[in-house]
C-alpha cells in the first residue's frame, strides 16, 4: 500500500513543483520593481527635446521628466539607462531596462515585439529642406539625397515609398541627421515637426522649412509583452496625470505647444 501511495503522490508532487515554478517565473515586472526598490527606464539623450544633457551635464527633456514622474509614482529609485532608436527593443528584450520612455512611436510592426502603453504625446513626421527646394509630396524627392535616423519610422516609411531616383542616407541619430542637412550632405531630411522648429530657430538665415507631412503618429511607453500588471499600471498613472494636467505641463514645457488630443486603446 505504501509503495502504491508513493507511486500516486509522486506525479502530484512534480505537478505542484511545476505549477509553483511557473507562478514564480510569471511574476509581474511591477512586483519586481517594487521589491528591488529601483526602476530602470531607458531614455534616449540624443533626441531633443525628448532627451538632452543640460548645462549641468544632467539628463533632461520631456522623456526624462516623464520617467521621473513614473519613478515618483512607484516610490523607488530611478536609474536612467541610455538607449538609442536602434537599441530600444533589444534593451527591453534582454532585460536591460524595465521599460522605455524614449519617443517610442506606436506602430503595428513594433507591437509584434513589444507592448505599448497609451500615448503620452504625439507629433507629425515631415520633410524639411531649404526654401528653394520644391517638394510638395514624397514623389518630389526623386533625384534627391534624403537623410533619416537609422531604425526609425522615417527610414521605414520613406524606404517603402519607393521614390524612383531618391537616395536614402541613414545616420545614427537625429543630431547627425540634422547636421547632414546643415552641412549640405543631403538635400532634405525626414524628421518631426518639433525638431524642424528647432532647426529653423538655430539657423534662421538658412531658410529651412517644412515641405510635406507623411505621418501623424503618437508615442508611448514601451515594455515587454505578456506583462499585463505593468501595462495596466502605466496606463493608469498616465491617465491620472493627463487628467490632472501634469502631463500637459511637461509636454508644453518642452514642445512649446499644448499637448494634442491623445487617443487610447
Amino acid at each position: 500500500m505504501t509503495m502504491r501511495l508513493k507511486s500516486l503522490l509522486l506525479p502530484l508532487v512534480g505537478l505542484l513543483a511545476i505549477t509553483v515554478g511557473a507562478a514564480t517565473a510569471s511574476a509581474s515586472s511591477l512586483d519586481d520593481i517594487i521589491a528591488r526598490k529601483k526602476v530602470m527606464i531607458g531614455v534616449d539623450l540624443s533626441v531633443p527635446p525628448f532627451g538632452i544633457t543640460n548645462e549641468e551635464m544632467q539628463p533632461d527633456g520631456l522623456d526624462v521628466d516623464v520617467a521621473k514622474l513614473l519613478a515618483k509614482d512607484l516610490a523607488v529609485e530611478l536609474e536612467l539607462v541610455p538607449v538609442t532608436g536602434q537599441s530600444r527593443i533589444p534593451s527591453l528584450q534582454t532585460g536591460k531596462v524595465d521599460f522605455v520612455v524614449a519617443s517610442f512611436g506606436i506602430y503595428t510592426e513594433r507591437a509584434l515585439s513589444v507592448a505599448f502603453s497609451n500615448p503620452y504625446g504625439g507629433h507629425r513626421s515631415i520633410i524639411i529642406a531649404p526654401k528653394e527646394a520644391t517638394i510638395k509630396s514624397l514623389a518630389d524627392l526623386a533625384g534627391k539625397r534624403v537623410g533619416v535616423p537609422r531604425g526609425t519610422a522615417h527610414e521605414k516609411i520613406l524606404s517603402a515609398a519607393n521614390v524612383e531616383g531618391m537616395e536614402l542616407v541613414r545616420f545614427d541619430d537625429d543630431s547627425t541627421t540634422l547636421n547632414a542637412l546643415v552641412s549640405g550632405q543631403v538635400d532634405a531630411i525626414g524628421t518631426v515637426n518639433y525638431i524642424a522648429a528647432q532647426l529653423q530657430e538655430r539657423y534662421p538665415d538658412r531658410g529651412f522649412e517644412e515641405k510635406t507631412t507623411y505621418l501623424q503618429s503618437f508615442y508611448g511607453v514601451g515594455l515587454r509583452r505578456n506583462d499585463p500588471d505593468l501595462l495596466h499600471w502605466l496606463n493608469t498613472v498616465l491617465f491620472v496625470h493627463k487628467q490632472s494636467g501634469e502631463l500637459g505641463a511637461i509636454y508644453e514645457k518642452w514642445m512649446k505647444t499644448p499637448i494634442p488630443e491623445l487617443p487610447s486603446f
